[in-house]
């Protein structure tokens, strides 16, 4: 009897252990997945702009940002009216008014200009950290609950593995006097051990915490991946086509976006997302398709370091403004275009 219940014991143990790992590289095997996918450890800083204040030079992303936004212009009639006015031996004529009007003009015009960009910025960032808040706030509930649960499994490990042994113990303590106590003290010390031991098993589905049918409600991840946008999602021009050019100082001549991709997929921090090109991964992360089971930790993490990268990319233009901003004071000079090129920066000044 005792022989038979230990072999039934040992039996379901090892059934167990062994199958529980199987069908999670059963799942894990049929998840798409890049070749560099969560190849990345620790995350890098990405595109940067090559601002420098301590120069009289734009960084070639600067000027690239200005033909964005249609700033080159009103910077050459700035920096001509400027010649004009400082070359002016002090007296005071008509010319000279006209000029400094004029100037005056211009100045406005290009702030007006560069605050509209800065306000493209808030605009969007307004939006992608509405979604983060959301995010954040499910994502804490998801955790508290997992924690919940884990700690609950191991409380019942515990208090039954002590329990168990308890009385294990007590039946053993006479065994000397009456043998017959020794088979139902192996019996009750079988799942004295096989209880935790499934119980420690069953915590580790408990890691990836509840997972429910995701919500049908586009974020700002959308249009990245080419799914359908609302007015609430929509990226103002100037920033859509930031994200949509080759920085200027880019010799491998990728798109940002593209870099941010690139970068989402390799970050090991999000295993949620290995492939750019799967739709059940894609549906989930941008909310735009509901999928069963699509809402969990796991993915509400990508979600948020997704968007929370994004924000600081599309932040760092307001260092490019800085210093178009300069350049409209006088603090940096812009050179000549020329002819069908990127206008560039004279370390001399204006000729």
């Amino acid at each position: 009897m005792k022989k038979r219940y230990i072999n039934f014991f040992c039996v379901l143990l090892l059934s167990v252990h062994s199958c529980l790992p199987v069908k999670s590289q059963a799942i894990a095997s049929t998840q798409p997945k890049e070749s560099t996918a969560n190849t990345l450890a620790i995350p890098k800083q990405i595109l940067k702009t090559g601002v420098s204040l301590t120069t009289s030079t734009l960084a070639p992303n600067t000027i690239q940002l200005a033909n964005n936004i249609g700033l080159i212009p009103l910077l050459e009639r700035i920096r001509n009216l400027r010649s004009k006015v400082d070359s002016n031996d002090g007296s005071i004529t008509i010319e000279t008014l006209s000029a400094r009007q004029d100037l005056w003009e211009a100045i406005q015009k290009a702030i007006l200009v560069i605050q509209k960009t800065d306000l493209d910025i808030d605009f969007t960032m307004a939006e992608i950290g509405a979604e983060h808040q959301v995010y954040c706030e499910i994502l804490a509930t998801y955790t508290n609950d997992r924690d919940k649960a884990i700690a609950r499994t191991n409380a019942i490990s515990f208090i039954s593995n002590g329990a168990l042994w308890a009385v294990t113990e007590a039946l053993a303590i006479p065994t000397y006097k009456n043998a017959k106590f020794a088979i139902p003290s192996g019996i009750i010390g079988i799942p004295a051990g096989v209880v935790p031991s499934i119980a420690s098993l069953w915590t580790l589905k408990q890691l990836n915490g509840k997972k429910k049918t995701s919500e049908v409600e586009p974020n700002m991840l959308a249009k990245l991946f080419g799914y359908p946008t609302t007015a609430d999602i929509e990226y103002p021009r100037s920033i859509w086509e930031y994200l949509n050019q080759v920085p200027a100082d880019d010799p491998r001549g990728k798109k940002r976006l593209d870099q941010l991709v690139d970068r989402w997929v390799a970050d090991s921090n999000m295993p949620s997302f290995t492939d750019r090109h799967s739709k059940k991964q894609l549906d989930i992360l941008t909310a735009s398709v509901s999928r069963r089971k699509g809402l969990s930790i796991g993915t509400l993490t990508a979600r948020s370091v997704m968007l929370q990268q994004l924000s600081a990319e599309i932040m760092k233009m307001k260092r490019m403004l800085l210093e178009l901003t300069m350049t409209v004071q006088g603090e940096k000079q812009l050179t000549a275009s020329e002819p069908n090129s990127v206008p560039h920066i004279g370390m001399q000044g204006v000729p």
